[in-house]
Order: structure tokens, then C-alpha cells, then sequence
């Protein structure tokens, strides 16, 4: 008789969990609002904070913090600078050294989760040093002081800072991990790329297992007996993964996706995080990168796997799309059209539209339901959105007339910014961060791109197709225009680089208008349509669009819209006659999915 593990390759199981992704690797993670090098970092991988760093021709103050997918704005440095070390948590972090294009402060600061304050100078002001610990016992090692590399440490109490033992090998642009007792440092230049690996107990350092790498630029995080080196440079940019055992290094199998150095990491050796930093020469890079080994007793995922989760007391099944598909949700709480949205499918909001009133409602989706949030100052239709569900972006509009009026979101309250578009209008697109924004197009009939740096709005270049009723996807150094209305109805698409807008692959189709759209400048989607109502799905590659098989339940366009190019929400929106409260969810072809197996 042919058994389930003939077929399949293994036994249906009993499980107390669902299974998790296959072997250790590196995926793609939320990319930085601001694209920067030579930055710190600290925490986790689901809360982790990047800090300072530099993007020519300027040193950045810009602080962000990461939730496990998405990055938002922080409050800023109190000193702009590169080459900064960083310690602690998201909500307790410390950031030490660095340069600011004049001198070399040490100054120290300590953030709560939303603001820096001073802390105490190091003894021995450096750049390009390393750093672990906690905010209130933190490590400082090696470094460049001026003239040359130093293998000074301090370790710090929580205001003051104290000499603690030297570094074996003076060095500079290292790496480190575990805490003031149990530190480690690794890699960097001496001058000239190095493997060594030194341990502290709290007063000494003694040599460790050398890196099967020598590298300089090196990122690194962990604890002294389980620690992670990732990236660096020698001489070029490398994506190589070892791993620490407390005596030697291991060369991992994964590798970075973007090879790059001088970038921060945060995490720990099985859930590491990478942002940020140079890709070559003057390049640097907003990617974030995502390290997971889940490692054994866990069981791993497998299309066609049946278990029992005993946990739950359900069967399940693991299975990937064959074709990409619409599915309605619950709707949102009231019938509207001209709405806009910002976030993740599981995390996302829509907010404002059209009733026959202008709305100042927020509906937050958690993935299976909608709930109320907070209301917009400005009730308004035609908007757009950017950024995140508690890091959101409401700008431009028709209210009482079109306005340029800009809110920022918290996760339950809209603030009004001090910053309003130069150029109000509404029927507008927009993509990006709260704190990193992108308008563009919009009526009166405009071309303009205006970027928002988390309290003004600065010109950028303009569109080379004046529109309305445009869509939007992206950040704001690699944002996405496409179809609206000129008149007529257009299907071109441009790509912004965070100067210039140039052309991309037009839709396949022009019908409709103030479609939903969402993803990224190499992965977006497009949905729906306004005037002549559609239901037309559509996917771009970064160099075309392809007409995808999965269409809406509901043709409408004007409808708030988030996510990405395989998991997307579009709400509410105006099919012919009135606006609607239909909410759906999009699942791209090739997704692996869980599913619970009912009977009926």
C-alpha cells in the first residue's frame, strides 16, 4: 500500500508548533528610511535601533527603529556623525565616538526609545571603534584617534566612563559582541585587513580563534561563546557568514545577499540583523538583511507537509500558491471612497475618504480584522499615504479645498507636522517613511515631487508625465509612479533614484485610474482602477509589468491600499455610483502557506 511518506518524503507528524523556515540564511528584511554608511546599531532583530552615519554630502543625526519588518523615525542624535559605535536595546541604547566631519567627539548619548541625552565623554575620543554591553555597563574598544589605531577600552557605568584593559592589537573599523564582562572584538585594520579575535573578562584581553576571513568593516553582534561576523571588505565587499563558538570560527553557508562593509548589525548569533553601508566605493545602501538558524529540534517547513498541531488542536498543511489570488476580509467601518493607506498586510491603516462628507476616520488592520484608531485632524479625501501602521504619514487631500496639509501617526494619534506640501493638491500618490516621504503628481494637473524629511518638504525632480489620479509604491531614494490620468488615461511609469524620475515599463493597460498600488521600485503592484471601474491585477519586475490572473471581487478604484507585491490589502474605494466598504487581501503566486484543515 502507498504510504503518505512514499509520496510526499516524510511522516504526517504531531506537532506542539508549526514548523519554521528550512536551514540558516539570510532574507530580506525592511529597508532604511534614510540610505546610509558608517552608522551604529543596536538591539534586536525585531527591535532594533540604526543611528547616525553618513549619506554625501552630510553627516546624519537620523535615528530609526525596526519592529521585525519595517523601520520608522526616532528621535535624532544630539551630535551628527559617522563611524559610531552603538550598544544596548532599542529603548535603552548607547551611542559612543564617531566623526563629524571636523573633529572627532566622544561624546556619549543614551536613548529611551524616543530621545537622546548626553551621557558622559569617553577618555580617549575615537572613530570607527566597536562597542557592546548594555546602556548602563557598555564596552568601548579600538578605534582610530587621529593619527593612528588605538587598542584603548573604557567601560561605562551608565554616566561616566573608566580605562579598562588594552587591546592585544591596535586596531580600527572592528567589530564586537557579548557585554562588559564577557566581550569579544574581531576583525578590522591593523592597518590592513585582520582576523584576530580577542576575548575581555572584564579587566583582560586574551586571544581568541582568528577569523577564517580577515576583514575590515566587519559587523558583527552575539555574546562571547555565540557570536556572528558578517560582511566587511578585503579588499572588496564581502557577504561571507562565520560563526563563534568561544574558541573558533566556522565558515556558515549563508551568505549576504548584498555584500557590503562599514554597515551596523544588531541581534544575537540564530536571529542576527544587517543594515545599511557601503557596496563599493562611494555606493552605500538602505537594505536590511534578516539572519535566522532556527537550527534542529525544530521541524522545517515543506510544501505538502501534514501535521497535527497538538497546541491548537487543528491539522494543518503547508502550500504554495500556484497563482496569485484576491480574498475577501471583514469590511471597513464605514462605506468611503479617496482613502489613504501606509503598512503591512498585517499591520497596516487606512484613513480620510468620502461618504458625501469628507472623513476623518482610521481603520488599523492586524492581518484579520479591522479596528478603529485614531482620527485624522483634517477630515479630507484624496490623500496620500506613507510609512507604517504606528509610524504613518497622511498628506495632501481635499477639504474644505485642496491643501497641503501633512499628520503623522503614532499607532493612535494623528499629529499635525509643521511641514505642508509647497505645492497642496490632492489626487496625489506617495510612497515611503514617515520620516523619509515621497509626493508626487496630483490636481491641478502637476508634475512635482516633494520629499519629506520628518518635519519640512523639499523640492525634488519633478515627474517627466504631469498627473492625476496616479499610484504610488517604493521608498524615497527608489520610489514608483504609474498610470493616472494626463488627460487621457495613461499606463507610463517612472522610477525616482532620489534626484530624477526616468522611464519604466508602461502598464499593460490604461483602463482606469487612482488604482491601488503598493511593494517596491523592483517588486510592485497594482490594483483595481477608478472612472472606467477595473478589477485587473498587475505585477512589475522592475523592468515590466505583467497582467496577473488574480483579479479584485469588487472593480474600484480611489481605495486606501498597502503592503507589498505578494501580500496586499486594498479597503474600501468607489465602484460605479458610491464608495464602498469591501476590504480585500492579496496573495501572491509562490507563497508558502500555512493552512488549517477544516472538514465540511
Amino acid at each position: 500500500m502507498t504510504t503518505y511518506k512514499g509520496i510526499q518524503g516524510f511522516n504526517i507528524q504531531n506537532l506542539s508548533e508549526d514548523p519554521v523556515p528550512t536551514v540558516a540564511g539570510w532574507s530580506a528584511g525592511g529597508n532604511m528610511g534614510t540610505t546610509r554608511g558608517a552608522l551604529g546599531g543596536a538591539g534586536t532583530q525585531t527591535a532594533a535601533l540604526g543611528f547616525g552615519g553618513f549619506l554625501s554630502p552630510g553627516y546624519s543625526a537620523s535615528t530609526e527603529e525596526y519592529n521585525g519588518s519595517t523601520w520608522t523615525g526616532g528621535g535624532s542624535l544630539g551630535t551628527a556623525r559617522r563611524e559610531i559605535a552603538g550598544s544596548g536595546t532599542q529603548t535603552a541604547g548607547l551611542a559612543f565616538g564617531g566623526y563629524n566631519g571636523s573633529t572627532v567627539p566622544g561624546a556619549t548619548e543614551e536613548y529611551d526609545g524616543s530621545t537622546w541625552t548626553a551621557g558622559g565623554g569617553l577618555g580617549t575620543p575615537r572613530q570607527s571603534l566597536a562597542g557592546c554591553g548594555i546602556q548602563t555597563s557598555g564596552l568601548a574598544f579600538g578605534g582610530y584617534a587621529g593619527v593612528s589605531e588605538v587598542s584603548n577600552t573604557e567601560e561605562y557605568d551608565g554616566s561616566t566612563w573608566t580605562a579598562g584593559g588594552s587591546l592585544g592589537t591596535a586596531r580600527y573599523m572592528l567589530a564586537g559582541a557579548g557585554i562588559q564582562t564577557a566581550g569579544l572584538a574581531f576583525g578590522g585594520s591593523a592597518p590592513g585587513a585582520t582576523a584576530v579575535t580577542e576575548e575581555y573578562n572584564g579587566s583582560t584581553w586574551t586571544a581568541g580563534g582568528s577569523l577564517n576571513i580577515a576583514r575590515r568593516g566587519v559587523a558583527g553582534c552575539g555574546i562571547q561563546t555565540l557570536a556572528l561576523a558578517f560582511g566587511g571588505r578585503n579588499p572588496g565587499a564581502l557577504n561571507a557568514t562565520e560563526d563563534y563558538n568561544g574558541t573558533s570560527w566556522t565558515t556558515n553557508s549563508a551568505s549576504l545577499t548584498t555584500a557590503r562593509y562599514d554597515f551596523a548589525a544588531a541581534g544575537i548569533q540564530t536571529a542576527a540583523l544587517g543594515f545599511g553601508g557601503y557596496t563599493g566605493g562611494p555606493t552605500v545602501t538602505n537594505a536590511t538583511e534578516e539572519y535566522n538558524n532556527y537550527g534542529e529540534p525544530n521541524t522545517f517547513e515543506n510544501e505538502g507537509q501534514v501535521w497535527y498541531n497538538n497546541t491548537e488542536n487543528v491539522w494543518k498543511v503547508q502550500e504554495t500558491t500556484a497563482a496569485g489570488a484576491w480574498a475577501s476580509t471583514p469590511s471597513i467601518s464605514s462605506a468611503r471612497w479617496g482613502l489613504g493607506g501606509a503598512g503591512t498586510q498585517t499591520a497596516g491603516l487606512v484613513f480620510g475618504g468620502y461618504d458625501g462628507v469628507n472623513k476623518n476616520a482610521t481603520d488599523e488592520y492586524g492581518g484579520s480584522t479591522w479596528t478603529a484608531g485614531g482620527n485624522l485632524a483634517t477630515a479630507r479625501r484624496a490623500l496620500a499615504g506613507a510609512g507604517t501602521q504606528t509610524a504613518g504619514l497622511g498628506f495632501g487631500g481635499y477639504s474644505t479645498g485642496i491643501t497641503g496639509a501633512t499628520e503623522e501617526y503614532d499607532g493612535s494619534t494623528w499629529t499635525s507636522s509643521p511641514g505642508s506640501l509647497a505645492t497642496a493638491r490632492n489626487v496625489l500618490a506617495g510612497c515611503g517613511t514617515q520620516t523619509a516621504g515621497l509626493a508626487f503628481g496630483g490636481s491641478p494637473i502637476t508634475g512635482a515631487t516633494e520629499e519629506y524629511d520628518g518635519s519640512a518638504w523639499t523640492a525634488g525632480g519633478s515627474l517627466s508625465t504631469a498627473r492625476l489620479q496616479l499610484s504610488g509604491a517604493g521608498i524615497q531614494t527608489a520610489g514608483l509612479a504609474f498610470g493616472g490620468d494626463i488627460p487621457p488615461n495613461t499606463g507610463a511609469t517612472e522610477e525616482y533614484d532620489g534626484t530624477s524620475w526616468t522611464a519604466g515599463g508602461s502598464l499593460n493597460s490604461t483602463t482606469g485610474t487612482a488604482r491601488g498600488g503598493c511593494g517596491i521600485q523592483t517588486a510592485a503592484l497594482c490594483f483595481g482602477g477608478y472612472s472606467a471601474a477595473t478589477s485587473a491585477t498587475e505585477l512589475y519586475d522592475g523592468t515590466s509589468w505583467t497582467t496577473d490572473s488574480g483579479t479584485m471581487s469588487a472593480a474600484r478604484g480611489l481605495m486606501g491600499s498597502f503592503g507589498t507585491q505578494t501580500s496586499a490589502v486594498g479597503a474600501g474605494g468607489n465602484p460605479p455610483g458610491a464608495g464602498t466598504a469591501v476590504s480585500e487581501e492579496w496573495t501572491g503566486a509562490g507563497v508558502l502557506e500555512t493552512k488549517t484543515i477544516t472538514v465540511s
